[in-house]
């Protein structure tokens, strides 16, 4: 069951074990008269409350501690991922190709290598006669792009958790997403209906893009 069902589930048991204690909590103390305020917590409040207090403390202590440790858990482990020399590899080869080269070359040089990308997804034909050296270059970056959808899924799904994902990866998310990612959508080459040459990374990575925080406009000036 995926997190946030469990969650609800949890929140509307407790709900429906606290309501009615803190219902009649509030009932018999309107009615309580000239009762002192140890008379009302012997009679009345331990009574109502002890039943709210054993549902709450093996729900803390069996339930969100460990699920809160193993979403940290499951974010360091990302977050390792991404920097490990395999990866790295990846990274340094596919930034290399689509951005620091393509600087160098004019718009119609670079918009061909955003297009030889697409096709190599979408196109047995082109996939198949591309040079090893350029297919190798293709996967190392495919690699990095599915990584960052595989980290908004599990963001998404509430496996892993958000904040230690925004501190250790969306800096660099940001910059493939602006450089890269964008880029490529924008050339609009593959039919987004089609799973067999949609990529993960296609569609917009919204959870990765909330922990972000708002676009800021090139030449935009931030606080």
């Amino acid at each position: 069951m995926p997190p946030h069902f469990t969650y609800r589930a949890m929140l509307f048991g407790v709900a429906g074990v606290a309501v009615p204690v803190l219902t009649l909590l509030a009932v018999g103390v309107a009615v309580a008269e000239n009762k002192s305020a140890y008379d009302l917590i012997k009679d009345l409040f331990l009574p109502l409350v002890s039943p709210l207090v054993a549902v709450l403390i093996p729900v803390v202590v069996l339930f969100l501690i460990p699920q809160n440790q193993s979403r940290q858990k499951l974010a360091l482990e990302l977050c390792a991922q991404y920097f490990a020399e395999e990866m790295r590899d990846a990274r340094n080869i596919g930034w290399r190709h689509f951005v620091v080269e393509q600087q160098q070359l004019p718009p119609v040089r670079r918009a061909e290598r955003l297009n030889q990308f697409l096709d190599y997804h979408s196109n047995l034909d082109f996939h198949r006669s591309i040079d090893a050296a350029l297919d190798a270059t293709f996967q190392k970056t495919a690699r990095v792009l599915d990584f960052f959808a595989l980290v908004n899924g599990c963001v998404a799904r509430g496996v892993a958790d958000g904040d230690i994902v925004k501190d250790f990866l969306v800096f660099y998310y940001l910059w493939w997403r602006d450089e890269i990612m964008d880029p490529l959508r924008k050339t609009q080459r593959i039919v987004l209906d089609h799973p067999k040459v949609r990529p993960t990374w296609w569609q917009p990575l919204a959870h990765l893009d909330a922990l972000a925080g708002p676009r800021v406009k090139p030449g935009t000036p931030t606080p």
